[in-house]
């Protein structure tokens, strides 16, 4: 019995399902082309990276950072005590002022050696003796000591050894050299560097995060969390929208594009016609003969079959008799795949005219034996059938009304181990369990006539497309 939706005539029109059908195609074919971009690959990433723990870290451990508990921290403060303490005050105003180079141009000259050679010969004992004498005046050893009296009394040589005895000096030279004047050094270039005030003025920032490598991930991350094809993909990937797709492979097909049938597909003549008889024919109670070529025409990716009144005279197949020769008052057509396509099991679709309905336009499957044999949809006696022939002489069949011949409908069997069940554009029209085949089936679509019909009909053939099931 037909569906519920089916009775009460819920069909939706074929444009509307081959629209669907076309837009669901391309939307998942565009979803397995996205899966392989590198837009997808780098949010898989990213997202990976900051959904990690040691990125979660490393982000805390960036906020909450802080300057006074760095080691920039502790060295400045470092350098700012040396710079304050005394012995570098005191070092440095010495090294810059001018008693330190007046002493140093002093320093290990001859003036200073002539003068403490002097110093050391009139505070000798034998000099003072000397100045006793009365050959003292107007001696050399009296111009000497002159010349020290003047050079002592000089202001450049008090000062001299003033700096040379003070306690400036003194510091300078305890500082000069000295580890402590190293480590000043160094603090002092380090705090001046580039590095140091770059990583001082990030400590000090609050907003340090947004600063780092971290923060331009995040933000790309986030960015592509909000990109329209990211948010699609995911909305759909793991829906159950592209099911039906996903649940079965095309494995023959034909949109007749060509201007001729394809011969790796189809035979124009019954498949035992072709193998054993070598030449074609039809039944006894047939009133058409099928031709090679006459009654086919593609136009527009359309495969028109023909009946047609014509007088010839051809070879018919009687169980009683064998073949023999008649006259037929009609002409027709019939493709098969039994030569290239067989398939047990799966989805046996089609979009076609069936036409005049008192006509016999057929789809249908069949085996190496005349039974079982499948009408996937037939025309005759003004209506449309749905039928099972069974190897134990039995007929299933059902009905439609003769309205869905005259358009261009979407005719399909899908069959399983268990059923048969025929849709009319989706929509189930008729179903059986019983006598299910278990062999291997192909293809025919023919016309013809089992009664007189007047004038011309033609069934046409949009497309053909056999699925197999995906495990």
């Amino acid at each position: 019995m037909a569906s519920l939706k089916f009775l009460l005539g819920m069909i939706p029109s074929t444009e509307k399902i081959e629209q669907e059908e076309k837009a669901l195609i391309a939307e998942f074919n565009k979803l397995k082309s996205f899966a392989e971009s590198e837009k997808l690959a780098r949010y898989n990433e990213l997202h990976e990276i900051v959904n990690s723990a040691g990125f979660q870290q490393k982000k805390k451990e960036i906020e909450t950072l802080s300057y006074k508990n760095s080691e920039e921290y502790a060295r400045e403060k470092e350098f700012i005590s040396l710079k304050k303490a005394k012995d570098i005050v005191m070092y440095f105003r010495t090294l810059e002022g001018d008693a330190l180079k007046r002493f140093r141009d002093l320093d290990g000259s001859e003036k200073i050696s002539k003068y403490e050679n002097l110093k050391q010969l009139v505070s000798g004992s034998g000099f003072k003796e000397k100045m006793k004498s009365k050959e003292f005046a107007g001696s050399d050893d009296e111009k000497q000591l002159r010349e020290f009296k003047q050079m002592d009394s000089s202001v450049e040589i008090k000062e001299y050894y003033k700096f040379k005895n003070s306690r400036e000096y003194a510091n300078f030279l305890n500082v000069d050299g000295s580890s402590r004047l190293t480590r000043y050094n160094e603090l002092k270039e380090y705090i001046s560097s580039k590095e140091f005030l770059e990583k001082k003025a990030f400590l000090l920032d609050k907003k340090r995060f947004e600063k780092t490598d971290e923060f331009k991930q995040l933000k790309e991350y986030l960015d592509l969390k909000k990109d329209p094809d990211i948010i699609w993909y995911f909305k759909v990937k793991d829906s159950d929208k592209f099911d039906i797709l996903k649940s079965r492979e095309l494995v023959f097909s034909d949109e007749f594009d060509e201007e001729k049938l394809a011969a790796g597909k189809w035979l124009t003549n019954y498949f035992w016609g072709e193998k054993l008889l070598h030449d074609r024919y039809s039944l006894d109670t047939d009133l058409h003969f099928y031709t090679e070529k006459e009654n086919f025409e593609i136009r527009h990716s359309f495969l028109k079959i023909t009946t047609k009144q014509q007088k010839i005279n051809g070879k018919a197949w009687s169980p009683l008799k064998g073949f023999f020769t008649k006259d037929f008052s009609y002409t027709s057509g019939i493709i098969s795949t039994g030569a290239s396509f067989r398939q047990k099991y799966g989805i046996f679709s089609a979009k076609i005219k069936l036409g005049d309905p008192n006509a016999r336009n057929s789809f249908w499957l069949v085996g190496d034996k005349s039974t079982p044999h499948i009408n996937v949809c037939t025309t005759s006696g003004g209506k449309i059938w749905f039928s099972l022939f069974t190897d134990n002489g039995k007929q299933i069949k059902s009905k439609i009304g003769a309205g869905y011949a005259s358009k261009s409908m979407i005719f399909t069997l899908e069959w399983t181990p268990s059923s048969l069940i025929w849709k009319v554009n989706g929509v189930e029209a008729f179903r059986t369990t019983e006598n299910v085949p278990q062999e291997p089936m192909y293809l025919n679509f023919s016309g013809g006539v089992s009664k007189p019909i007047n004038g011309t009909t033609s069934m046409e053939i949009d497309w053909v497309r056999v699925y197999t099931p995906k495990n």
